[in-house]
């Protein structure tokens, strides 16, 4: 399987150390750069208020397969987890689109790193991905 980027997330992220957690916790602002072969892909998504944002962790540990979870101390698998490193590392979350101009979103909450490779942006919809009891 080949997965080709769809674009580049230009975020004020530059290291791990910079980005958030979760990117639903941040008021920053990241711009999802939308390469031109890509950009009729667009259509319509001014509609959406929110959407899910899958990308590349480039910089992650592929070869880590335990990780200690956000607020726990015990080891966890990578599987039970949103860890970045991972055997394949892609990411994904929900971002909220504050402009559409063109080949480039503004959106927030996103998480990623400067220079992400943006694999895929698909609507959220509460009704289908939207679960009444979460953990």
């Amino acid at each position: 399987m080949e997965l080709r980027p769809i674009g580049c997330i230009h975020s004020s992220y530059k290291t791990l150390a910079d980005a958030p957690r979760q990117g639903r916790w941040s008021e920053e602002i990241v711009q999802l750069e939308i390469y031109a072969a890509y950009e009729d892909g667009l259509l319509g998504i001014g509609k959406h208020q929110y959407l899910i944002i899958l990308y590349e962790a480039d910089r992650a540990d592929h070869s880590r397969l335990q990780a200690i979870p956000c607020g726990g101390t015990a080891k966890t698998g990578v599987f039970s987890c949103r860890t970045p490193n991972r055997p394949n590392p892609i990411l994904f979350c929900v971002a909220e689109l504050i402009d559409c101009q063109g080949r480039f979103l503004t959106v927030r909450g996103v998480e990623a790193l400067d220079g992400s490779p943006l694999l895929d942006i698909k609507p959220y919809i509460a009704a289908l991905d939207g679960q009444p009891k979460t953990d």
